[in-house]
């Protein structure tokens, strides 16, 4: 017999038989319609948990502070206002949920280099001496952020909120300090740093910043004093950067004002150099005068013969010198006596 055709959605079963799959019963009793729903509907709750589960571990927020690094944490939720929580110390890991920021700080000492050197903060400043003389003067400034976060985030969130939010982030994921730090650091370090130094310099000629180590030691300790005023002036008067120190390298004056002060040493030396020597002249004709008194002027110039002769017996003049024993005799030979016509 041949096989007939069946409708739409249904399948032959032979000898002339026909219907639909899912309709047929599995060995439970169960019919493949409701069955297959059923699949479709544990499927769904599957794919659901599974997405749930994914966008729980890619949204998981994050932060690992290492020895020198402190963390602010905020909730920043998509249907949240932003606000702070908690401040996250020292050599600490934690985790949250999406939606959650942290800002990472460095902590303890910090370096603001001027030197110029590759890797320094910024270039040497220039400064004009009470003569109005233009020196260039390179250094290191060492310092601490002040990183209290107690109390509500303490000063650290007081810093990151008027200042810090401005410059984010202020480190990278290496645990590097990144170009926004360094931005900061020009700006509330660097400029009052050179104000300080312009205004002490003014104190001094630039003879004395650049060749007297008193007056540099007091030009440097002037500026550490009153640094902390200076960048207080810049913050707000909040004292947000602490315990600086100082040290300067030896001011450069310009070129030519070094040239010129070489011409001169050379000039004083040379001049010193006449002074010795018309000293020792002085000193010589004193002895000669002295001589004469006691000699005679032919008595010292027959001194004077006896002394070159005996340094240099080979000189014009010089008679020959015989050493004779103590208490030999000599025999002179006077010579044939002059004849007369």
């Amino acid at each position: 017999m041949r096989p007939q055709a069946g409708r739409a959605g249904s399948r032959h079963l032979g000898y002339g038989l026909t219907g639909r799959i899912d309709s047929l019963p599995y060995p439970d009793g169960t019919r493949r319609g409701k069955w297959g729903k059923r699949m479709r509907r544990q499927l769904r709750v599957i794919a659901g948990v599974g997405a749930l589960l994914v966008l729980t571990v890619t949204g998981c927020t994050t932060v690992s502070t290492e020895s020198d690094q402190v963390a602010l944490h905020y909730d920043a939720g998509a249907f949240s206002s932003t606000t702070y929580q908690a401040c996250v110390t020292q050599n600490n890991r934690t985790w949250d949920g999406p939606g959650e920021r942290y800002y990472v700080y460095p902590a303890g000492q910090r370096t603001f280099d001027f030197t110029g050197n590759e890797g320094s903060e910024s270039t040497p400043f220039v400064v004009v001496s009470k003569d109005n003389q233009e020196l260039t003067v390179s250094g290191g400034l060492t310092f601490h952020l002040d990183t209290s976060c107690e109390d509500e985030g303490g000063m650290l969130r007081e810093f990151h909120e008027e200042i810090g939010l401005k410059f984010q982030p202020v480190m990278d994921d290496d645990g590097r300090t990144t170009k926004h730090w360094l931005d900061l650091l020009r700006f509330y370090v660097g400029q009052p740093l050179h104000k300080a130094m312009t205004t002490e310099a003014q104190k001094y000629d630039w003879l004395a910043l650049y060749n007297d180590p008193a007056t540099r030691a007091a030009f440097e300790t002037a500026i550490n004093e009153d640094l902390g005023a200076a960048v207080q002036a810049t913050t707000g008067g909040r004292a947000y950067f602490l315990q600086f120190n100082l040290t300067l390298q030896k001011p450069t004056p310009r070129q030519d004002l070094v040239d010129g002060l070489a011409a001169v040493q050379v000039a004083i030396t040379e001049r010193r150099a006449i002074i010795e020597q018309n000293a020792t002249v002085e000193e010589k004709l004193k002895q000669i005068r002295q001589l004469v008194e006691v000699l005679g002027p032919e008595g010292y110039i027959l001194y004077e013969v006896f002394q070159r002769c005996l340094t240099d017996e080979t000189a014009k003049g010089c008679p020959t010198f015989l050493p004779v024993p103590a208490g030999s005799s000599v025999d002179l030979n006077a010579g044939r006596p002059a004849t007369t016509d």
